[in-house]
């Protein structure tokens, strides 16, 4: 069954998604985040967040959130937010994990 991504990224090389990803960036968090706080609830295995292609070698990168993995998933972004000053992001994810460990 192929899955259908919300979010397609296109990058022209390799190297430009690489340098892109190299620094962390804050759009990939905040998607990741977005699409596991929309999901808290959801009985899905796999959930689909973005599917990156690279133009120069075709190649497909499919991120996704494995459901057994959510509260991994969530905990190693709350990092990522804290260091980006997004609190708001930040709360949803501790009641998040709260939600799901209460599970």
């Amino acid at each position: 069954m192929e899955m259908k991504f919300e979010h397609n990224w296109q990058f022209d090389t390799t190297e430009e998604m690489n340098n892109a990803f190299r620094g962390g960036l804050k759009e990939l968090h905040d998607l990741i985040v977005d699409t596991a706080l929309a999901n808290v609830k959801t009985k899905r295995k796999e959930i689909p967040v973005v599917s990156i292609l690279t133009k120069d070698d075709d190649t497909i990168y499919d991120i996704m959130i494995d459901r057994v993995d959510m509260v991994e998933t969530l905990e190693s972004n709350l990092v990522s937010m804290e260091e980006y000053e997004d609190y708001e992001r930040c709360q949803q994810i501790v009641d998040a994990i709260s939600f799901l460990k209460q599970k």
